[in-house]
């Protein structure tokens, strides 16, 4: 699942006759996947040259046709394959078919499959693991991001300092996709000033529904029901689904949870942020978090959660009533 072998690929002009692309980053997927389009289709010949299939219903007929035939004016095709499902949840007919076709791609095809989930388990998986290259875009790690949000600004002839990068990770969505949406807002908005402060971040940037709720149990800690109400009716106004900020408040909490109980083994927080994969600045908002509540007190909200969840699927009681009794509860 080596990136930096397909970097050397992309390096060499020699790649895997089979590729899975999978993995939650798309920003990353599409960039390295546009990288070896380039590589291998002609502009001029693209029509030809390059098929794209998207979605579980594709024509498996049309989708073989492409395979067989030969390139024009060129040496190879790239077939591509996006959001399939096959490597997660095949319908039997898909399976068979690519179970008895995988091992027959003729040479003269790049195959690439464009997923997001997979099954590591699958005979498929299995199949491009023993014949292509499989490559996994996994979210960045937060170093990474702050150097990688550095590069872009630089496009931009722009610059911020690490804290304030920070502070913007800590409030977009993840995924790179939505920091560069912040980041090109951001510079628009500076217009022809060079350095981008937090000010600018607090009145241009969208909060994540994650640094939302991160704000919310602050509020809770403050016993400031009345701002953690607000925060949720904002979530309310964006239309966000009651379920995905149960889910998110569940996650949170667990993650808190997890601290409270490595604070209390006495492991330091530089030790818990390597453990847990955050950054400083993160673990330090968990382990204050952390240190309000008890760990029965986590343990109750987490079963009141899943308690809520079970009833708001089954009709039992109004969505958002519901959540905004919960949050109320919070003591």
């Amino acid at each position: 699942m080596s990136l930096t072998l397909f970097k050397k690929q992309l390096k060499d002009n020699q790649f895997s006759n089979m590729n899975l692309f999978f993995g939650e980053e798309e920003f990353l997927k599409e960039y390295y996947f546009n990288q070896l389009k380039q590589k291998i289709v002609d502009k001029a010949f693209q029509d030809f040259n390059l098929s794209i299939f998207t979605g579980k219903n594709i024509d498996l007929q049309e989708v073989w046709d492409a395979i067989e035939s030969l390139p024009v004016m060129a040496q190879s095709k790239l077939v591509v394959i996006k959001d399939s499902g096959i490597f997660k949840s095949p319908k039997a007919a898909d399976k068979e078919f690519w179970e008895s076709r995988l091992e027959d791609i003729p040479l003269h095809i790049y195959l690439v499959f464009h997923e997001t989930e997979v099954d590591k388990r699958s005979k498929l998986y299995k199949i491009i693991k023993k014949n292509g290259l499989l490559v996994e875009f996994k979210y960045q790690k937060i170093a990474d991001l702050v150097a990688w949000v550095d590069r872009v600004l630089n496009t931009y002839h722009k610059r911020m300092k690490n804290e304030d990068i920070y502070y913007l990770l800590e409030h977009c969505d993840t995924g790179m996709h939505s920091i560069k949406n912040e980041i090109d807002k951001l510079a628009h908005y500076t217009g022809d000033r060079e350095k981008i402060v937090r000010e600018d971040i607090d009145n241009v940037c969208v909060k994540s529904v994650e640094s939302r709720i991160f704000q919310m149990i602050d509020a809770l800690m403050d016993n400031n029901i009345q701002l953690a109400l607000t925060l949720l009716n904002d979530m309310r106004t964006l239309k966000e689904p009651v379920i995905k900020i149960l889910t998110l408040i569940s996650r949170h909490l667990s993650s808190v949870l997890k601290v409270k109980l490595m604070l209390n083994q006495g492991m330091s927080a530089g030790e818990i942020g390597s453990k847990m994969g955050k950054a400083p600045f993160i673990i330090k908002k968990y382990v204050n978090q952390a240190r309000h509540f008890s760990v029965q007190y986590l343990h109750d909200a987490l079963e009141e959660c899943l308690k809520i969840d079970a009833q708001i699927k089954s009709g039992q009681v109004n969505d958002w009533i519901a959540l905004q009794t919960f949050i109320a509860d919070v003591k």
